[in-house]
């Protein structure tokens, strides 16, 4: 009788040891989803992520009164980066009430994230922010960048690919005569205006289109 139930406890633990078997992470009902591991997400539910190192990007969606009107709160883009392996873990906002509070919170987010036995989890977290208008941003794009950055929660295995880098030609061991002065000035300077537009290419095709015609109206105005 012992074995059975022996046996039937291990097999019960190797069942909820499988039904864990990454990492749970449930977020407070006043969040908006915006990005895991640098794609767009399409939900906002509880989220069953790779055991390891993640990274989601929220903001806080609320309302609460103010003067006897309803405010309502929509935060910056808040990136959050963590490791876990085989847990459950739950993610907590502040209660906001008001406009101070909000702009508390839009400085210096405070945030927690526990596991299922309340230990309170070490994590990283920085602001995705766009200056001027909001509508029509590619999270994904900027989130490439950020992760690019060196930001404190950046993750390099989401950055940007590196840019193209033209191999050098083949140095030959043959004396040559030297140029003068003016004129390897003068190939330095073209080769670093290559490396210049190089750089423009690669930026300008990771723009939006309403970035791209703000750089156009620039360009023109000089």
């Amino acid at each position: 009788m012992k074995i059975n139930q022996c046996i039937l406890a291990t097999a019960l633990l190797c069942v909820h040891s499988l039904a864990i078997a990454n990492v749970e992470l449930t977020l407070p009902s006043s969040s908006e989803l915006i990005l895991i591991n640098g794609k767009e997400a399409d939900s906002n539910k509880a989220l069953s992520l790779d055991n390891g190192e993640n990274q989601i990007a929220l903001r806080y969606i609320g309302r609460y009164q103010q003067q006897g009107s309803q405010t309502q709160f929509s935060s910056d883009v808040i990136v959050v980066t963590f490791s876990a392996a085989d847990k459950q873990l739950k993610m907590d906002f502040p209660r906001i009430r008001s406009n101070s509070a909000a702009d508390a919170f839009n400085r210096n987010p405070q945030i927690t994230i526990k596991d299922s036995s309340g230990t309170i989890m070490a994590f990283k977290q920085g602001l995705l922010i766009k200056e001027g208008m909001q509508l029509g941003r590619d999270y994904e794009a900027e989130i490439r960048i950020y992760n690019s950055s060196h930001q404190v929660a950046g993750v390099s295995s989401l950055a940007l690919a590196a840019p193209i880098i033209l191999a050098s030609p083949p140095i030959y061991t043959q004396a040559v005569k030297a140029l003068p002065a003016e004129v390897t000035s003068d190939s330095n300077a073209k080769s670093d205006q290559i490396n210049v537009g190089q750089m423009l290419d690669f930026w300008y095709e990771q723009a939006h289109e309403a970035t791209k015609k703000a750089f156009k109206l620039k360009i023109n105005a000089k």
